[in-house]
């Protein structure tokens, strides 16, 4: 980016010698629990990238309650609270769940638990796969119109509301589907919003998702990195979770390892490829901040709005 780039632009050995007053908040065996499959996210990588990524968003959510309560004196109104909410974007396969997942427990300890922090992924937001079918959608899944977009919306609206015992739809990635069951979140501090889809714009609509957020986060890398985690990854799965004949996937393990390779080689192609050129990457400059990965996951430069 240059010079008059509406980022500042930090390459990796910059944005670590950012001033951090923490110590090292993950364990290598926490790290490696909610480390995404084929993710080669590193306790360097924690130190590095996301330990500097925590003190900005505590100094943003500070600013927040202190504006907000500023704003709710000066209108002579009851200070109600609202959460800070993080919006995290990007391909599939580049590693937002497991940026999603550091963050959310490096702020409960950044906090000391002070805050209730919560995650939440936009997969549950994804119309059921009868509705899919029903609408001819099945091949657009991940696509902006196999999402239900209102609710998506509402569930925001009624979280920036304030509003108690929300409930939140869940996906199973083991199933391809959407849950009968929900969970309920109630008056979270920070929530931490994580989906493809999260910082995407709908003509149809008058408000938008990234309209709720507080700040909001990219993860970026080059398509042809992205495409091959996708291929690695499917291989991986199919020689485990696609294992279990209750799998959705499970009959890709029956046929043959180039049958597998073209299918997932079609998927991309047809479906991932095309959305993330079409929809994903186009919203890469609504984010605050941009993470951007070379090879093997690791994180080369960090870019922030100024």
């Amino acid at each position: 980016m240059n010079h008059y780039s509406p980022y500042f632009h930090f390459p990796r050995e910059d944005w670590r010698k950012l001033e951090v007053s923490k110590d090292q908040m993950l364990t290598a065996e926490e790290l490696e629990n909610i480390r995404g499959l084929n993710d080669r996210i590193s306790l360097e990588d924690v130190a590095e990238i996301y330990l500097p990524l925590v003190k900005l968003l505590a100094i943003h959510y500070h600013e927040q309650v202190f504006i907000h309560g500023q704003k709710m004196e000066y209108l002579k109104r009851h200070a109600t609270h609202t959460p800070f909410v993080i919006g995290i974007a990007g391909s599939v396969a580049v590693g937002k769940s497991t940026t999603a997942r550091v963050l959310k427990i490096m702020l409960d300890r950044w906090f000391s638990k002070t805050r209730k922090v919560e995650l939440i992924t936009t997969d549950g937001f994804l119309h059921p796969n009868a509705v899919l079918e029903e609408k001819g959608l099945m091949e657009r899944k991940g696509f902006p119109e196999s999402y239900d977009r209102g609710r998506f919306v509402a569930f925001l609206n009624d979280l920036k509301s304030n509003k108690e015992n929300i409930e939140v739809p869940l996906y199973s990635h083991f199933t391809y589907d959407i849950l009968e069951e929900t969970r309920v979140i109630n008056q979270p501090d920070i929530v931490i919003v994580e989906g493809i889809n999260v910082l995407q714009v709908d003509p149809e609509q008058a408000v938008f998702p990234s309209d709720f957020f507080d700040f909001s986060i990219y993860i970026d890398a080059e398509e042809s990195q992205i495409k091959r985690w996708y291929l690695e990854r499917f291989f991986m799965l199919r020689e485990t979770a696609f294992q279990d004949t209750s799998s959705y996937f499970h009959r890709y393990t029956e046929i043959s390892e180039d049958e597998a390779r073209k299918f997932a080689l079609d998927t991309w192609e047809k479906i991932n490829g095309v959305n993330l050129k079409e929809n994903i990457e186009r919203t890469k400059y609504r984010a605050q901040l941009i993470l951007k990965k070379g090879a093997d996951h690791l994180i080369s430069d960090v870019y922030l709005r100024k």
